[in-house]
């Protein structure tokens, strides 16, 4: 049975290696594609989607005085949005492309830390807030990937999970990026709180989804 373990954690980790391998090759391209323009190397059809996203993330709660974890921060562009409306105690911006990594930690933005990892397979530290914003859109070998990661946040946020997605009915996908229908989404998160719902943006393709943890569970 270890052999066995141990070789379907190779399997696994060799999978892995070529999701992240077509992520880096994709975001190395559009480096020099869109050298001037952050957003588009990010991936965002526009600076303002990438703007209107940040301001559902913003609304969904309070985040004075709460610890934020950003998985797959790029630039960590959300950082100084969300300092324009809260005084948040801590932010930690996760991604697995170090140039993303390097560029952040640049910036100096106040009370933050960035991590080089990827963080699907990292082990995350317990915080208040847990956001993705688009980071769960890329495709995956790993059966059931993003349910995982859901749960997996979940069990990492003290208070809320807001996370964005493509959907599947105003967007097609590709072999890169991957959509889903809201509702299925939605019944899974509500597996874990009933207090899970969703705001639908038909406008740039794409859904968001917030679980706030059950009071009485934190």
């Amino acid at each position: 049975m270890c052999i066995i373990s141990a070789l379907l954690d190779t399997v696994g980790a060799c999978v892995n290696f070529f999701d992240r391998l077509n992520i880096y090759l994709y975001h190395t391209k559009r480096c020099k594609e869109w050298a001037n323009q952050p957003h588009k190397i990010l991936g965002w059809k526009s600076e303002e989607s990438q703007l209107s996203r940040f301001g559902v993330i913003a609304r969904q709660t309070d985040f004075n005085n709460k610890s934020v974890l950003d998985l797959g921060c790029g630039y960590s562009d959300l950082k100084p949005y969300l300092d324009q409306y809260y005084d948040i105690t801590h932010y930690t911006g996760v991604d697995q492309l170090e140039f993303f990594i390097k560029a952040a930690r640049k910036r100096q933005l106040k009370n933050s830390q960035f991590i080089h990892a990827d963080f699907a397979r990292q082990t995350l530290t317990k915080c208040d807030i847990v956001v993705a914003s688009g980071s769960l859109n890329y495709h995956s070998s790993q059966y059931n990937h993003l349910f995982r990661m859901i749960d997996k946040m979940y069990q990492t946020a003290n208070e809320f999970v807001i996370l964005n997605l493509l959907n599947t009915e105003t967007f097609s996908g590709g072999e890169l990026l991957t959509a889903y229908y809201p509702d299925y989404v939605l019944n899974h998160c509500k597996s874990l709180t009933s207090t899970s719902y969703i705001i639908e943006n038909n406008d740039n393709n794409d859904f968001s989804i917030v679980l706030k943890k059950n009071p009485s569970k934190l």
